[in-house]
């Protein structure tokens, strides 16, 4: 009776956060969205619904308390291929100190390649190159404060540059997970409540002749003003619930409800089986309430295999995100090394 009551209590989340509205006029007007590139196999897996569950140095990008259940330390390398060749890295390291609570520290970077640089004048190209560098260094601390609620916080920088021109931004997230006992889990976030970001450098320079009345015209430098936007913030909560069918096998169900500063809201849903803690199956899907059939992302499956190895545990996820138009899917690879 209890479990019908857990998973009805679910799928009313999911009744309820649909009557909410993101806001589609402000879609393309923020900056800095390397912040809602996913990280971590499992989650995406899983379609992005662990805000409830989400655990060790995976937990600083969906919820920030999770890395109050984090081991004494850990080692996670995610890679994601991305869109139009664009390649995500992320590198974090964890320490959990036990009473004085967990840190962490995360950086998030984005290689573009090389770039063939074009102008007004020479639109087939200069013959020169360019890389853009896209940077969110992120430092974190989380802390159990009973045996049911874990808080953590998340302080971050953005960096975006391209060529000699760049913007910066700082931000905070804000997370909380609580337990109801060993099968219901929720969680709370929110994420990117931060500074403005404005481009600023030499490429907004530009020589144009400088009117007046004389026969000899010199030029000048005139600089553009590029306008300060807002970072894309977000609010999001989620529910997680454990059956364990047995000592070898459980299964999870996640749900969880986004709600965007500059975009349509999102429901997340995913599912995981698991077979002696080594094995696992995933799968999920992601669902933009107002894009109707205007969807960016789909389903996503993944699995990944946990080991232990000598005196630390070593872990390898994978996961298919589907884009459904215009670029290929996303594949993304995470190393997890536990002490």
């Amino acid at each position: 009776m209890r479990h019908k009551f857990c998973i009805l209590l679910i799928l009313s989340v999911f009744s309820l956060a649909s009557v909410y509205a993101g806001d589609l006029d402000r879609v393309g007007t923020v900056s800095g969205v390397q912040l809602l590139i996913p990280v971590g196999a499992r989650s995406i897996a899983m379609g992005g619904a662990s805000t409830a569950d989400v655990k060790g140095a995976e937990a600083m990008f969906w919820n920030p308390a999770g890395l109050a259940y984090s081991p004494r330390a850990e080692v996670v390398f995610n890679n994601m291929q991305y869109i139009a060749d664009i390649d995500l890295n992320y590198l974090a390291i964890t320490y959990n100190g036990k009473s004085i609570g967990s840190f962490g520290f995360d950086i998030k970077n984005l290689s573009f390649g090389e770039i063939e640089e074009t102008t007004e004048e020479f639109q087939d190209g200069t013959g020169n190159t360019y890389s853009p560098t896209f940077v969110v260094v992120g430092f974190s601390y989380a802390r159990l404060l009973t045996d049911r609620i874990a808080a953590g916080v998340m302080a971050k920088f953005i960096h975006e540059g391209v060529m000699e021109t760049s913007a910066s931004a700082f931000a905070f997230d804000l997370g909380v997970q609580y337990s109801f006992g060993k099968n219901l889990r929720l969680g709370v976030t929110m994420q990117n409540v931060g500074t403005k970001m404005q481009y600023d450098g030499r490429n907004l320079e530009e020589a144009r002749p400088i009117n007046g009345g004389s026969l000899i015209v010199d030029n000048g430098y005139y600089k553009g003003i590029a306008l300060k936007s807002d970072i894309p913030s977000l609010f999001s909560f989620g529910l997680n619930y454990t059956v364990n069918v047995n000592e070898e096998n459980n299964f999870m169900i996640n749900g969880a409800f986004s709600n965007f500063n500059d975009a349509s809201d999102q429901i997340f849903g995913g599912v995981e089986y698991g077979f002696k803690n080594l094995f696992f199956l995933r799968g999920g899907y992601n669902y933009e309430v107002q894009a109707g059939s205007d969807q960016i992302f789909g389903a996503s499956f993944g699995a990944g295999l946990s080991y232990p190895v000598g005196g630390f545990n070593f872990a390898l996820d994978y996961a298919w995100r589907q884009l459904t138009d215009y670029f290929d899917s996303n594949h993304i690879f995470t190393i997890k090394l536990a002490f």
